[in-house]
């Protein structure tokens, strides 16, 4: 009967089931041999079939025959079995049952060689890159420059190929390992008064993690697609953003390598649909998928996106020094200049300053008054040493007269400090003579140029959780949307603002605000959090932004809450993993953020004349400019009067009352400390 139908039964879906029902009941060796020769003739592509195929194969003694079966059924390429086959692959307990499985997989999984393939690739490449390696080092000690640097060259290009692609604790890991050679590349360009290619190697080395992330998230599409293909690679790149956090999450829980593999593997889905909806649209758009891809931004490319009043300045840590690279408008390179070079042998001085710092950060032993205390006290006399150890009063005599606005770049421990604040001269801070902008890379700063968006719709977040001592937060709410030229600006206050709301509703918006509790997790900086309640899962974590916030018309995101601006900047590799980048990430044009733990009633009334200011001006840097410096200079009757403005309706009684006291202990502060006012600074354009 089972030869029989062989012959007559392919697809047949009662026949198949029969010869099933027989497989589980039947223990004749003889007759299961028959049974599972039939069911590989008329079961092709069958998923019941190649469902209890998988099952059997980790209990059965006819392992082989069954293997056989699967295999003749089992299309290559089919996902449910390709994800049967490695979900037994790792819970079964059989080494004969884990070949069996090594061996279908191999046939069916055409990724498998193709994985293969890569792991080969990135050996050679490993080998590739220590070979040339120490070739450059011999190439070096005989000051042979050419043949060094056509070394280095190729050495970049084998670490470039070697992080496409990968999640950002793997790069971290690859990056950390060659963290030195690119520090020598670096120095060798600079002893060789090769600048451009100096700064072009510190900007190789910047986070390319988020830069590709972003460029992926900003491609536009043709005009020529269909509707339902965008809509359905938008999906793609939601669902790949999502596997892809999910993944590195567990990563950094110390998941098993079961568990991780699986998650790895769903993730691979993800990029692999979402790839080949990509090739859909370069059928016809052969361009587009160009578009996705990064490409290190050239020295040229900056000369010509550079106005004429503005300067950057990038910093890099080498070896043995911190150097300062200065562009400026019309400079055919870098400079370099010798008095902003910074020893860092026998010990790195800003390391020391940096780790004082963040001690003082994440101090939970302190009541939260005596930290406020400590940091109002000790942070001028940082700010003023950090200005000493940049040499910063040198800085003037390479600036030009016209330069009206800065943007800087930092490195590692100097991402942490507000250097906007720091002494220019007896007299002057930076911020006295110039508007700053900060990046994590320049890369960052063209695609947030190219980012068009108005400021029309404004989401406030007013202290979702309810916290008795943040009155100054519904102040500043009211006195932000009091006489804007918002179109009905929307607040969601206390237990209205939920996660899932905020999703959902931020994406509609050119403008949002939160006015909050944030905290920042050294530990694990994709844990920290927008605190939205006291149930962890409900906060908007850096792992939920990066993951979920999507901000297709956001022009200004302000995080008015502490350390919203703090990343981890004691990776050797510039990763800035903060709040206010994934922001970025989603779609912001600027993030204003915070470095420390800020005063609410400062802020309240830094940030009611920062939106002022944007009235006046459309620059975000200018208007915090004006707004800091406002501040600094104003008198505790001032601040009271323009306190008188504000419209406080929405406060009850009880707060009013706690308000008006408030404001009265302003006497006799001087808001010059950089503490009230330094803390904000602006990520973007």
């Amino acid at each position: 009967m089972a030869e029989s139908l062989g012959q007559i039964g392919t697809g047949n879906e009662r026949a198949i089931s029969a010869l099933v029902k027989l497989l589980e009941t039947n223990k004749d060796k003889k007759n299961r041999s028959q049974d599972l020769k039939t069911l590989g003739q008329i079961a092709t592509g069958n998923e019941m079939a190649i469902k209890k195929l998988i099952e059997w194969l980790d209990n059965s003694s006819s392992l082989r025959s069954i293997a056989e079966t699967l295999e003749k059924i089992a299309c290559p390429g089919n996902s449910t079995t390709i994800e049967g086959l490695r979900e037994l692959l790792h819970k079964s307990s059989s080494a004969y049952t884990r070949q069996q499985v090594k061996n279908l997989l191999q046939k069916l999984d055409p990724r498998q060689s193709e994985e293969r393939e890569q792991d080969e690739d990135n050996l050679l490449l490993f080998l590739t890159t220590t070979r040339l390696k120490e070739t450059a080092d011999r190439y070096f000690s005989v000051n042979s420059y050419q043949k060094k640097k056509f070394c280095y060259q190729r050495i970049l290009a084998c670490l470039d190929r070697m992080q496409q692609g990968r999640d950002i604790l793997t790069r971290r890991s690859l990056l950390q390992s060659y963290l030195q050679l690119y520090q020598q590349i670096v120095s060798f360009s600079i002893h060789f008064k090769d600048n451009k290619r100096a700064f072009i190697y510190t900007e190789l080395f910047r986070n390319r993690y988020l830069v590709e992330r972003i460029a992926q998230q900003d491609a536009s599409f043709p005009a020529t697609i269909s509707k339902q293909l965008a809509q359905n690679i938008n999906t793609a790149k939601q669902r790949e953003r999502q596997t892809l956090q999910a993944y590195t999450d567990n990563m950094n829980q110390h998941l098993p390598e079961v568990e991780l593999e699986t998650l790895s593997l769903d993730w691979e889905n993800a990029k692999e649909t979402l790839e080949n909806l990509y090739r859909q649209v370069a059928e016809t758009e052969p361009e587009f998928i160009a578009k996705t891809k990064v490409y290190p931004i050239s020295f040229e490319e900056v000369k010509k996106l550079l106005p004429s009043d503005t300067a950057i300045i990038e910093f890099f840590f080498t070896e043995n020094e911190l150097i300062t690279l200065l562009i400026l408008p019309g400079q055919e390179s870098p400079l370099i200049p010798e008095k902003l070079r910074v020893n860092l042998k026998p010990q790195n001085p800003f390391e020391r300053l940096a780790r004082d710092w963040v001690a003082d950060l994440a101090d939970k032993s302190k009541s939260k008054n005596d930290a406020i205390q400590t940091t109002r006290e000790e942070l001028p006399r940082r700010i003023d040493h950090l200005g000493e150890l940049l040499n910063f009063s040198e800085l003037e005599k390479y600036l030009p007269r016209q330069i009206q606005q800065l943007i800087i770049v930092p490195n590692n421990s100097l991402h942490l400090f507000p250097i906007h604040a720091v002494p220019l001269n007896p007299t002057q801070r930076l911020i006295d003579r110039f508007s700053v902008r900060y990046f994590p890379n320049l890369q960052i700063w063209k695609i947030c140029q190219n980012r068009q968006r108005s400021r029309d719709s404004f989401l406030g977040i007013e202290n979702p959780t309810d916290d008795k001592d943040l009155i100054f937060a519904k102040a500043e709410m009211a006195s932000i949307c009091q006489g804007r030229n918002f179109t009905k600006p929307e607040v969601f206050t206390g237990s209205e603002a939920r996660k899932s709301k905020i999703l959902e509703s931020a994406k509609n918006y050119h403008c949002f605000h939160f006015s909050g509790h944030a905290e920042y997790n050294f530990k694990n900086p994709l844990d920290s959090y927008l605190m939205l309640s006291e149930d962890h899962k409900e906060n908007l974590t850096l792992s939920t932004l990066f993951a979920d916030l999507h901000l297709p018309d956001a022009d200004l995101v302000t995080l008015s809450a502490c350390c919203t601006g703090v990343v981890d900047a004691f990776q050797p590799t510039d990763e800035c993993l903060g709040i206010a980048t994934g922001f970025l990430l989603a779609g912001a044009k600027a993030v204003v953020s915070s470095l420390w733990k800020v005063n609410s009633i400062a802020t309240a009334f830094l940030l009611d004349e920062f939106y002022r200011q944007l009235e006046q001006t459309p620059d975000k840097a200018v208007g915090l400019q004006n707004a800091q410096n406002w501040l600094r200079t104003r008198t505790a009757d001032e601040l009271r009067n323009r306190a008188n403005n504000w419209d406080l309706s929405k406060l009850e009684p009880k707060e009013q009352f706690r308000l008006e006291r408030a404001l009265k202990r302003l006497q006799g502060i001087s808001f010059e400390n950089p503490y009230f006012w330094a803390a904000f600074i602006v990520t973007g354009v």
